[in-house]
């Protein structure tokens, strides 16, 4: 089995979902990986993931366009880099003879029709709600998602929100790896957080992922306000890349409850284990708009895996549909309590893994997504 995967990648900040399926796709499949160039050449390093990377998987960066480039000479090139881009990957469908092409970037829509006549079926991972990244050029982008749709053989998508915007599909959601994270554990607290102001607090709620517009920093500030009441020292740690949108937020906190909040910027993949056993309660407070609606969160199963608690804003069907076995809370108030209850709430937390991150794991989800691209190389 060949497949060749079009798509953005961004080793150095995380390991998502379309790394975690290709490195458990059988080891007999050859694949290769196509992504556009990242004007930040640091996420779209593959150096930097070369000790993840099975040998049955090949890569190469490609000219295709950014469409939503804040430098105006790269965004006047999107007409030009999209005639290269599509060459190039024409050009490497002929050369590597796909079973099946892969494809979660929007902007390749115009070639599916080109390739799907070399004989090759094309599967749209439809795995975010892609419009909704490229502001500035929103009826562009939401031109390419429908012909995307509309094209394609067939569509997986991870979450169901996608599906119904789809229109089509098969639900094949995240997951979460088992062998990384494999509950807390007694270690040694780490390095940033001991040099930090939170590293005597008895207590620490974590959060992990992405710091951007998508978080209520409303809701941080009230549960922070709350952990000032508390008698125990109770500290908050945000894991992940700090985007330029949320750096006012950022300092504003800091300065407000400069003893017991901690931003930590990038963590490794494989360091965040270790952040999140020093842990006992992990957060999801994202705003309620049609992008998060669309997320079927990673973190929710990191986190459930770790055994550690979960307090959630109800944002997406995937939070809503684990109500009984997480904390749901909309308001900052609401929020805040519920994190209070959530710290001290052992019973619920013994049970979380099993419940949450055990039927999720990477393994199961690669294997339904395997099944999928099998099935249509049989039918080609």
């Amino acid at each position: 089995m060949r497949v060749l995967y079009i798509s953005e990648v961004q080793w150095l900040s995380q390991v998502s979902r379309k790394h975690q399926m290709i490195r458990r796709f059988p080891r007999d499949w050859e694949i290769m990986f196509i992504s556009p160039i990242n004007s930040s050449a640091g996420d779209n390093s593959f150096r930097e993931r070369e000790e993840r990377v099975p040998a049955h998987v090949r890569y190469v960066s490609i000219p295709l366009p950014k469409p939503d480039s804040y430098i105006p000479p790269i965004r006047s090139l999107t007409r030009y880099l999209t005639a290269v881009g599509r060459r190039r990957v024409l050009r490497a469908v002929r050369a590597f003879k796909p079973d099946v092409v892969v494809c979660s970037y929007i902007w390749a829509a115009p070639f599916v029709s080109d390739i799907q006549q070399m004989g090759v079926q094309v599967v749209y991972d439809c795995n975010d709600l892609h419009p909704q990244f490229y502001p500035c050029r929103r009826e562009e982008a939401e031109e390419m998602f429908r012909m995307m749709t509309s094209s394609v053989d067939e569509i997986i998508t991870s979450s169901e929100h996608l599906r119904d915007e789809c229109g089509r599909g098969r639900l094949i959601g995240n997951g979460v790896d088992l062998d990384t994270f494999k509950g807390r554990w007694e270690t040694p607290i780490p390095e940033v957080i001991v040099r930090s102001r939170v590293s005597d607090c008895e207590d620490l709620v974590v959060y992990v992922g992405s710091i951007n517009d998508r978080i209520d920093f409303g809701i941080l500030r009230r549960i922070l306000e709350v952990f000032a009441e508390r008698h125990e020292r109770t500290g908050l740690v945000l894991v992940g890349r700090l985007f330029d949108s949320a750096r006012p937020e950022k300092t504003a906190l800091e300065r407000a409850f400069p003893d017991s909040v901690l931003f930590t910027g990038r963590i490794a993949y494989e360091k965040l284990p270790s952040i999140m056993s020093a842990a006992v309660v992990g957060i999801a407070p994202f705003v309620m708009i049609p992008l998060t609606e669309a997320i079927n969160p990673n973190k929710l199963y990191m986190y459930a895996a770790m055994d550690l608690n979960v307090v959630s804003t109800p944002f997406s069907d995937e939070i809503r549909r684990h109500e009984g076995d997480i904390y749901i809370a909309s308001d900052p108030g609401e929020f805040a309590s519920a994190v209070e209850k959530a710290i001290g709430d052992d019973e619920r937390r013994r049970s979380i893994r099993e419940k949450i991150a055990l039927p999720n794991s990477w393994d199961k989800r690669a294997e339904e997504f395997a099944h999928v691209l099998s099935g249509l190389k049989r039918a080609g």
